[in-house]
C-alpha cells in the first residue's frame, strides 16, 4: 500500500508516523523543511492534554518528557513544563466571579509547533519515512491521481487552494461556528497561581495562560480569543503595520482577567507576539479532483476547531489515530464509501463532542444552558470532586454528556 500525505502539521505528521510504523509506504509532502519549520513565524500555542499525550507516547513521539530527555531520545534536549491542574474562572459583566481549580486525569504539556512539528518531521525522516519538501497544488494531485501512483491521498493542509476541495458540510455545522480574533505572547517569570494553568471565560471571549516549551525554552503562553472588533480583539485593524501586541494583549487581560494580569504584569516578554483570525468550520471529508479522483481531508482541512475550546491538537491527534486504524485494517478499494466512513468513525468518537463543548461555552453566556447544568457548574466551586469532573472534561469532551445531561 502506498499513501501520499500532504501537510506536516499535527494530524499529517502523526498519521504518517502511524502508517509508516504499520508497514505502509508513506510519502509526506510539505512546503517547509525541518529547518524552515524551526525558524518559521510564531504560531499559536496548542495544548496537548493527557489523552492526546498518551496517543503521542504510544506512537513514540513524546520527545519532551523528563524521561525522554534523560534517555537522550529528545531532539530538543529540554523537558516541557507539565500542567496537571487548571483554574477555570467565569467573569460575567457586573456579576459575581465564579471560579474553581481542578485536576486533570494526568499531565498535559504545550510544546510550541516550531519545536514539536520540526522534531516530528526530523523523526519521520530518521525512521526511514520519505519526505518531499514541495508545495503541492490541485494540479499536482490531479496528475498523481491520473497516474495511479498512490492507493490513497490524504490532504492535511488547512485552508488555501487544497482546502477549497472540501466544501462546507451543513449537516455537521454547529450553532457556534464564528470567526475568532486571536493574539498571543510568550512570557517568562509569570507568578505562580492556584493551578498550573488558567482559563478565564468572559462574555467577550477567553483568556488562557499555560506553561509552554518554546524555542527560547520554558515559558508561559498568554493567549486571548475573542470576537473580531470586540473587547478582546487585540488588533481590530488588521491593516495596521505596527502594533505592540504584547501591550495590547496585557491591557485587555488587565480589564477582563485582572487577577491573571497581576501575575503577568512584571513578566518578561520573550516572544514578540502573534495575532490573526481563525474561521472555525466543518467541511465534507472527501474532495473531488478535476479527473474525478477522490482525496481524503484530515485535521484542519475538514474540522477547524474554535480555539476557545482548547481542543485543536486533541482533535487533530484523535482524527489521525482514527484514520490510521481504519486504513491499516482496510482490505479493499479506497473508494468514496470508505473515505466517508473513515471520517464518520472519527466524528462519532470525538468530533461531535468537541462541537458540543464549544456550543456549551456559548450557551453559558447566552443563558440558554439548563438550570441543572449551571447548578452543577456552581457546585464545583465548593466540591473538589465536582471541580475535577469539570476540568477532566477538557481532556475528554464526551464527559460533558454526563455533566450536561
Amino acid at each position: 500500500m502506498r499513501v501520499m500525505v500532504v501537510g506536516a502539521g499535527q494530524s499529517g505528521l502523526l498519521l504518517s508516523h502511524l502508517l509508516h510504523a504499520g508497514g505502509v509506504e508513506v510519502e509526506l509532502f510539505n512546503h517547509r523543511t525541518v529547518e524552515e519549520l524551526r525558524g518559521g513565524p510564531a504560531p499559536l500555542a496548542q495544548f496537548t492534554l493527557p489523552s492526546t499525550l498518551a496517543a503521542e507516547r504510544a506512537a513514540g513521539l513524546d520527545f519532551w518528557s523528563s524521561e525522554a530527555v534523560a534517555s537522550g531520545a529528545s531532539y530538543a534536549g529540554v523537558a516541557a513544563p507539565a500542567f496537571t491542574s487548571v483554574r477555570l474562572e467565569a467573569r460575567p459583566e457586573g456579576g459575581d466571579l465564579l471560579g474553581f481549580a481542578g485536576r486533570l486525569p494526568g499531565p498535559g504539556v504545550a510544546v510550541d509547533p516550531r519545536v514539536k512539528l520540526a522534531d516530528w518531521l526530523a523523526a519521520f525522516e530518521d525512521r526511514g519515512g520519505r519526505v518531499h519538501p514541495y508545495g503541492v497544488t490541485v494540479g499536482d494531485l490531479d496528475a498523481f491521481a491520473r497516474m495511479g501512483r498512490y492507493d490513497l491521498i490524504v490532504v492535511a493542509v488547512g485552508s488555501g487552494e487544497l482546502g477549497r476541495l472540501f466544501p462546507p458540510d451543513p449537516a455537521r455545522r454547529t450553532s457556534t461556528l464564528r470567526e475568532r480574533a486571536v493574539a498571543q505572547v510568550h512570557l517568562a517569570g509569570v507568578e505562580p497561581g492556584q493551578a498550573d494553568a488558567d482559563v478565564v471565560t468572559t462574555p467577550h471571549g477567553e483568556v488562557f495562560c499555560v506553561p509552554v516549551l518554546g524555542p527560547q525554552g520554558p515559558a508561559h503562553a498568554l493567549l486571548v480569543v475573542g470576537a473580531p472588533g470586540g473587547a478582546l480583539d487585540c488588533v481590530p485593524d488588521l491593516s495596521a503595520r505596527r502594533v505592540d501586541i504584547a501591550a495590547a494583549l496585557l491591557e485587555r487581560v488587565r480589564a477582563h482577567a485582572p487577577g491573571l494580569y497581576e501575575r503577568c504584569r512584571a513578566a518578561e516578554v520573550v516572544e514578540a507576539g502573534v495575532h490573526g483570525r481563525i474561521y472555525p468550520a466543518v467541511r465534507r471529508p472527501v474532495g473531488v479532483l478535476p479527473c474525478g479522483g477522490r482525496v481524503l481531508g484530515l485535521g484542519d482541512t475538514v474540522v477547524t476547531v474554535d480555539p476557545a475550546s482548547g481542543q485543536g491538537w486533541a482533535a487533530s491527534t484523535l482524527a489521525a489515530t482514527a484514520y490510521a486504524q481504519q486504513i491499516l485494517a482496510h482490505d479493499g478499494p479506497f473508494d468514496a464509501a470508505f473515505l466517508n466512513a473513515t471520517f464518520d468513525a472519527y466524528w462519532r468518537a470525538h468530533g461531535r463532542h468537541v462541537a458540543a463543548f464549544v456550543d456549551m461555552v456559548s450557551a453559558f453566556w447566552t443563558g440558554t444552558l439548563p438550570e441543572t447544568v449551571t447548578a452543577r457548574f456552581a457546585r464545583a466551586a465548593a466540591e473538589a470532586a465536582a471541580a475535577d469532573a469539570w476540568i477532566a472534561a477538557f481532556d475528554t469532551p464526551e464527559a460533558l454528556a454526563r455533566l450536561t445531561a
